[in-house]
């Protein structure tokens, strides 16, 4: 990683910030295109460069991440909220994708965004083990992946490895949906959502880094998996349901969880951003173990208990 030039979009993000902090760490030069330039340059002191807008970019990268998108379960969905689901990643990825032909660019590798949604939600009884040759679901969020892959596939002639990284829920600490759980669960208030037999398909970020650093090694020189491209389901071995999430939870905080969330309380909340609740995928993380990626955390009880170690 030393010396290389990388560019990230979503770098002010949960995922984007660990990500960012590794890498300065390896040496490595970091600019991010955010829409919040000033925060970024306050964040990391000015070592890590801030742009807004495409023209202010200049120079070669040798890598691309592109992360960049409003987080899909923030607010209830609305016709206007949907909109900037799509806007905040097919629209910007397109935008990317055009100043990268434009300007020449030719990178090493390119990591794109996309999520474990691909595949559809399911109930606990209907769902089945998804590996990354599997088909896309057919739902709102399923579409939104689709879609937001498909507007980075221009990118792919510009560099000579181009991956798609479809994410699980990433447990960390201070961050992401943890950070949403953890007040009623420290308090003994939560509890299962809804049957509680939807998967929850998951990764702890320090294994996202990892796995994502294990990736662009891939395309150093003496490396024989020059060849790994396409896509990567970014997710730990052992999914698990609600019910043993939300109890290994209360275990690890040693509180207890009695406060059921009923389906008909979540859809009322929520409209259909309920699905995201109520229905989940059990995602497997095929290639990364064909490629011998070793976990830090392969199982729930073991993140979870390193997490509130660091909460």
């Amino acid at each position: 990683m030393t010396e290389q030039r990388i560019l990230i979009t979503g770098g002010s993000g949960f995922i984007g910030q660990a990500l960012i902090n590794r890498w300065l760490a390896q040496g490595a030069a970091v600019t991010v295109l955010s829409r919040r330039p000033a925060w970024v340059q306050r964040r990391w002191g000015g070592v890590v460069k801030a742009v807004s807008g495409f023209e202010q970019l200049s120079g070669q990268f040798d890598v691309l991440i592109n992360l960049a998108g409003e987080g899909i379960a923030d607010k209830r969905w609305t016709r206007a909220r949907k909109q900037a689901l799509q806007d905040s990643r097919i629209a910007l990825t397109r935008d990317l994708a055009a100043w990268a032909s434009r300007s020449g660019q030719r990178f090493r590798v390119v990591l794109s965004g996309s999520a474990i949604g691909y595949y559809g939600g399911y109930s606990g009884a209907d769902d089945t083990p998804h590996g990354e040759l599997d088909a896309q679901g057919k739902d709102f969020a399923a579409q939104l992946c689709a879609d937001w892959e498909a507007a980075a596939e221009p990118l792919q002639p510009l560099t000579e490895r181009f991956l798609i990284l479809r994410t699980g829920v990433v447990l960390g600490v201070h961050g992401g949906m943890l950070k949403r759980l953890w007040l009623p669960f420290s308090l003994g208030l939560g509890g299962v959502i809804g049957d509680g037999q939807q998967n929850l398909s998951w990764i702890h970020l320090q294994d996202y880094c990892r796995a994502v650093d294990f990736l662009l090694s891939h395309s150093n020189s003496n490396s024989a998996d020059k060849t790994v491209n396409g896509v990567i389901n970014m997710t730990a071995p052992h999914p698990v349901t609600n019910h043993d999430f939300t109890q290994s939870l209360a275990r690890q905080l040693q509180r207890p969880a009695l406060f059921p969330m009923p389906v008909f309380i979540a859809k009322l909340l929520f409209g259909e951003m309920s699905d995201l609740l109520l229905k989940g995928q059990d995602v497997r993380p095929q290639r990364l173990q064909t490629l011998n990626f070793n976990y830090d955390f392969a199982d729930i009880d073991t993140a979870l208990k390193d997490i509130v170690q660091h909460w």
